[in-house]
This record gives C-alpha cells, structure tokens and sequence, in this order.
C-alpha cells in the first residue's frame, strides 16, 4: 500500500467529513447513518456540518466496510428481561446468580466484534490518510488532528511496509495529531522513527527526550542534525557520549550549546581530530573554554586557539590594571632578578619537582598551574611565561637550547625551537598576562570557571 501517490477517497471531500469517518471507527454506523434523510435540515444542525454531501456517505461506507454489525437489543426487552431476572433472583437465589452469569457470558459474546482483515484496514487507514492531505480550503484543522487520531487505533495492527509507508507521507504533513507524531517518532521500528526524524519539521522537545536515551547512532545523528535544538535536547545528546552523534551536532551551527556543555565537551573531544576541529570552530565557543583546551590540543590547535582569542588594544591593558587592583587577576610582584631566572632555567632543565614551586611564586598563580605548565612537552606554556616575566629574547632563546638538549626536561625536538622563537616575538606581555589569567582561572575553579 502506497499513501504516496492519488488517493481516489480525496476527491469530492467536502470540509468536517473527517469528524464523521472518524467518529465511525468507535460507533456503529447504523445508529448513524439511517436517520439522515429523516431529519429536518434547518442549514445550521449538527447534522448538516458533519455530513455534507453524498461523498461523506460514500467515504463512510468504505471506512465502515472493516466493521461487523453489531447486534442491538430492544431496550423494552432488554428492561424486561432485567425485571424477570430480578425476581427470579428473589426467588432462587443462588439459581439466580449461575442463570446472571450465563447471561452474562452471553451478553458479552454479543458485544465481541470480530478483527477486521487487512484489506478493510488498509483501505480505512487510506481513507483517513486521505482527509489528512485535504488543501486547507476542504478541511480544518481539528478535523484533521481528529482523523489522526482515529488513525492511531489502526495503525497497530497494520503491516510494517505499510506502516512505513503511511509514515512517509505524515512526516511531511504540517497539521498533524500530536498523539500521532509521537507514536510514529519514538516508534520501536528505528526505520519508522528515523523516518519522522529526518522529514518532520515539527517535533516536540519532549519527543525527541524520549528517543535520546536509548536512541540508536542513526537516530541520535537525526536528531543532532535537526534545525533550531535547544540547549537541553543538546545536553542530552552530549550525555550520550556518542561520537558520531556529537560531531553531527558540533557542526550544526543552529544548535544551541551552553557553557556548561562545552566544559563537558572538552574531554570528550580529546584525541579525536574532527571533534576538536568542529568544537573549535563553532562562533559560540566561550572564550575561556578555548583558551583552557589548549592544553589538551596540538600544535596546529594551540595557534589557532590563541590567533582567535588573544587581542591587543588599549582596553586590554586597562582589564588588566582593574583585575589585578582587585586580586581578580592573578598581580605579579617585582621582576625577578637574573640569579632568579637561572635558577628556574636550571631546576626546568634538571627535571626538578622544585621547578614548579619557584614558578608559582615568580607569578603569583596556583602550584598546579605551575605544575603543568613546566611538565608540558610542547613548550608553548612555559613561553608564555617568558614573556609575562618580560625576559629578553636572547635569554629565552638560550633556556630552550638546554631545555631540548637536556634528557630530563619534558620539552623535546630541536624542530620547534623556531616555531617556540616565532611565538615568543609575536606575543606581547598583555597576551601573555591574559592568557596565564585564564589557565589559572581553570585551576583554581574560579571566574568563568566558577561551578
């Protein structure tokens, strides 16, 4: 069954026909439809607005066509038989009550009604497809909603190709039941589901929350790809920890990510290329979050991170000035003498655990900030440092030669030793302040880093 191509049932569909094919699926149409050319039309009845044309008629018998008669009982007879089965009970009671239950029994064997077969169900689930697709000039939308939601008592039963390709036809409806996009969407078929999730253009929030958990890659990937995902169904995707899911959603630039998401996102990342590409490339990434994944990057990363996130103006100076004031930046004290800088020169190119402590002090900032910026195999932090200790060049460039030619300093290949010169030269002292701000922020838990 196709619900793709002509449907015969939509032509000559006059509006509201779809409140009666679908209230026909819970009543028996013999109660109904007999009584309409008895009834006086005044243009304004119930009557007249439910069923108005010979087409309504016509659509009805096809959608009554997977419903059996159901057998109706004079309610005279019906009154009278309670009556005689009250007095007998008075009488023999507990003949009376085996007598109820056969009766009983009876009674709802008359009301059981016998499965419809899978033609009259495929024509049914047509028909109410069919008043789901009418131009808006020949339905409304509660009319509408109300045929969807008939629909969900038949779509149980149908057979997977038909489901799917009923699916593929509501994905691209506007006006559809709620209840019925959310069958379909968090439907157990993952080709049914990912069907809804790749050409609905609206589902709810609270849908896809539900698909997120137990989501397989396809439909987390979906779903990450959908326009306009607000920050929570984003977190959610991010708790999954699905890579291909994560990546889908970095490069979504619609996509609204947190801070707080992009903190989780950090180690997530690591080691993988294409995830610390998209993450840095996103425009919303925070500036202190970038600055404090360049511990975690390459070298290619770490001078991207710092050419798109440290400036210089005077306003720069001027934060700097205002934070330190107020120990909101980290103040340093008086230039630390020659004696000083070789010592630190020294116990670096030793492998001294001592190398960290002096550090600290010479800058004023944490002792596990110290730690990893001596412990760094790249070199690039301990340059900064340099520079925020206004060292000459000549100097620096004489501790990187013995900081590579030593076996025990962390920092290795001669190969990086122009790029290590190159990135001293280009950074000034107020780069170089803003950037150790950051990194001992990250450590200490404090300003941007604030839980």
């Amino acid at each position: 069954m196709s619900f793709d191509g002509d449907i015969q049932a939509a032509a000559g569909v006059q509006p509201n026909e779809g409140l009666i094919a679908a209230a026909l699926l819970s009543c028996h149409p013999a109660r109904v439809i007999p009584q309409v050319d008895e009834l006086a039309s005044d243009g304004n009845s119930l009557i007249d607005r439910l069923l108005t044309s010979a087409a309504s008629l016509k659509l009805a018998e096809n959608v009554v066509s997977c419903l059996v008669d159901v057998p109706q009982v004079d309610e005279e007879v019906a009154v009278a038989g309670d009556e005689g089965d009250a007095q007998e009970a008075s009488t023999d009671q507990p003949a009376g009550k085996e007598k109820g239950k056969e009766k009983g029994k009876a009674k709802k064997a008359s009301q059981d009604v016998a499965p419809p077969d899978a033609q009259a169900l495929e024509d049914a689930s047509r028909d109410l497809v069919a008043i789901m697709i009418l131009p808006s000039g020949q339905a409304q939308p509660q009319e509408r909603f109300f045929a969807g939601d008939a629909l969900l008592g038949i779509l149980p039963s149908l057979p997977p190709a038909d489901l799917t390709s009923l699916t593929r036809t509501v994905a691209r409806l506007d006006v559809v039941s709620e209840r019925l996009r959310t069958f379909l969407v968090t439907h157990s078929d993952g080709d049914i589901s990912c069907r809804m999730l790749k050409d609905a253009h609206y589902i709810s929030d609270v849908d896809l929350l539900k698909v997120i958990p137990t989501g397989s890659e396809q439909q987390l990937r979906l779903i990450a790809r959908r326009r306009l995902l607000n920050v929570v169904v984003c977190d959610a995707i991010i708790e999954t920890g699905n890579a291909a899911a994560i990546l889908e959603l970095l490069r979504n630039a619609e996509s609204q990510l947190s801070t707080s998401a992009f903190v989780k996102l950090m180690p997530i990342v690591v080691g993988n290329n294409d995830l610390e590409s998209a993450l840095c490339n996103r425009k919303d990434l925070p500036q202190a979050v970038g600055l404090e994944m360049f511990w975690q990057g390459g070298q290619n990363l770490r001078r991207y991170l710092l050419t798109r996130f440290l400036t210089e103006s005077a306003a720069l100076g001027r934060v700097m000035s205002i934070g330190m004031k107020v120990n909101a930046i980290p103040s340093f004290g008086s230039k630390p003498t020659p004696e000083s800088i070789e010592t630190l020169i020294s116990q670096i190119e030793k492998g001294d655990p001592k190398a960290a402590d002096t550090l600290s002090g010479y800058c004023r900032i944490s002792s596990e900030t110290a730690k990893k910026i001596v412990n760094d195999a790249g070199g690039e932090p301990i340059t900064v440092v340099f520079k925020c200790l206004a060292q000459p060049r000549l100097i620096m460039a004489q501790a990187l030669k013995r900081w590579v030619e030593s076996d025990k300093c962390p920092i290795n290949g001669e190969k990086r030793i122009a790029e290590l010169h190159a990135q001293f030269d280009g950074m000034s002292f107020n780069k170089a302040r803003m950037l150790l701000a950051y990194w001992d922020w990250a450590t200490r838990e404090t300003g941007p880093f604030r839980a």
